[in-house]
């Protein structure tokens, strides 16, 4: 067995640590599903749920909050994982790459709205931010863009995952009643302009000293 082997072995997540966790953020969403507010959720009745000890749970999440950052995090890298070289070319021709991003959200209605109805927005958009600034690498790196200095990637990557959470509350109050299309072509129409201007143009020197 080679080295690689070896390492590739090493890293390989314990299937027991797997479904540990996968049973602590699944209890935690029946809970908020349930109606329970974020801030009446308890380590001890997700452990209880999760059929996990305390000691158990403080060994894979440090607390609720991590575990609702976790799932939101899980989601967001799931979608974005899925999204092709091809779809960050800029100028984008059409809103396939919005419409793709919203009928994943539509299947994944489940986890979406307990997060956005019971859960403060901080830990939503704090993830969706960390996954915003991975797509934004890769869309300049697909496009050869110049780089974006961290001000202004600070800026960017903050209004669209808060554009995110805020598009999603909508859709969650809603009652998800408009289609995944209709959502994705508002929000095409709303940001896709500005995101190919910022993305393609030079950023140096754009904030006042």
């Amino acid at each position: 067995m080679t080295i690689l082997n070896h390492q590739a072995l090493s890293t390989r997540p314990d299937p027991r640590v797997v479904r540990t966790e996968v049973a602590i953020k699944y209890a935690s969403l029946e809970q908020l599903a349930a109606g329970c507010s974020f801030s009446a959720l308890t380590v001890s009745e997700i452990s209880l749920a999760a059929g996990v000890t305390r000691k158990t749970f403080y060994a894979r999440f440090g607390s609720p909050e991590q575990v609702v950052e976790r799932i939101v995090t899980d989601l967001f890298e799931e979608i974005i994982r899925t999204i092709a070289d091809d779809m960050l070319r800029l100028p984008l021709l059409d809103n396939s790459l919005a419409m793709m991003v919203f009928r994943a959200y539509d299947e994944h209605q489940g986890v979406l709205a307990p997060l956005v109805r019971y859960c403060p927005a901080n830990l939503f958009v704090g993830p969706v931010s960390t996954t915003a600034g991975q797509l934004l690498e890769r869309a300049i790196k697909v496009n050869k863009a110049p780089p974006m200095d961290a001000a202004r990637q600070a800026y960017f990557v903050a209004t669209i995952a808060s554009i995110v959470h805020g598009v999603v509350s909508a859709w969650v109050k809603r009652g998800f009643s408009e289609s995944p299309e209709q959502v994705a072509s508002f929000v095409d129409e709303l940001l896709t302009d500005g995101i190919q201007r910022i993305v393609l143009s030079a950023t140096k020197g754009w904030l006042p000293e």
